[in-house]
């Protein structure tokens, strides 16, 4: 247990620093969030969001927030709600602080939850790409983390992975069986969840990224 803790550790430092030094290179822009461009990260927005009714005045916590585009993404669509954005780039934050600083209906932290977890609950969690880099124990730290967000959820759990239905495969990348995903929520989070592998993000390509919705019982 203690090695897997260690390894946790330098897992959040080395990604902690990989994203400080995109943000610096690119600031709040998509590729600071290493994703390819404005059209395919919208569609991985309404592909998260729709599991969402925006016109309450809900609570949405996004885990691995970047620079706070899904808050940018919400306000353009009505979001009516209160919304919290954290990760463990400091820059990132500090980056999505400037940006929305006008904003009273959001809030950005550096946090991390294997040290420093939550204890306020809110409706929906939203996990946008934040399981993608390869880490070498993507899939312990991957559910270490859902294990301990179901615990603050309310209403919902929204998150993607790469699937290993692709073409190519980038060694810096993580890509996971979405059965392994899917017999790991419903055996030890909840029976109640969505698996969707139907979405295409750029024409002529295979679709290569699958969500999952996790619905917490009532």
């Amino acid at each position: 247990m203690k090695k897997r803790n260690i390894n946790f550790q330098n897992t959040i430092v080395n990604l902690s620093k990989h994203y400080d030094d995109l943000v610096e290179r690119y600031g709040n822009n998509v590729k600071s969030s290493q994703q390819s461009n404005k059209k395919t990260r919208d569609i991985r927005m309404l592909n998260l969001v729709k599991y969402i009714d925006l016109k309450r005045k809900i609570t949405i916590l996004d885990f691995g927030c970047g620079t706070g585009y899904l808050f940018n993404y919400l306000k353009k669509n009505n979001f009516r709600g209160f919304y919290t954005g954290i990760d463990i780039s400091n820059k990132a934050i500090l980056k999505a602080k400037e940006v929305y600083q006008k904003h009273k209906n959001c809030n950005f932290k550096t946090i991390n939850i294997f040290k420093n977890p939550l204890k306020k609950k809110f409706d929906y969690i939203i996990i946008n790409g934040t399981f993608n880099n390869n880490t070498k124990n993507n899939w312990q730290w991957m559910k270490k983390s859902l294990k301990i967000l179901i615990k603050i959820t309310k209403k919902k759990i929204i998150f993607n992975n790469l699937s290993i239905y692709v073409d190519y495969f980038d060694k810096r990348l993580f890509y996971i069986h979405p059965s392994k995903v899917l017999n790991f929520v419903k055996s030890e989070l909840n029976k109640n969840c969505i698996l969707d592998h139907s979405y295409i993000l750029k024409k002529n390509v295979l679709p290569y990224e699958f969500t999952t919705v996790i619905l917490k019982d009532e």
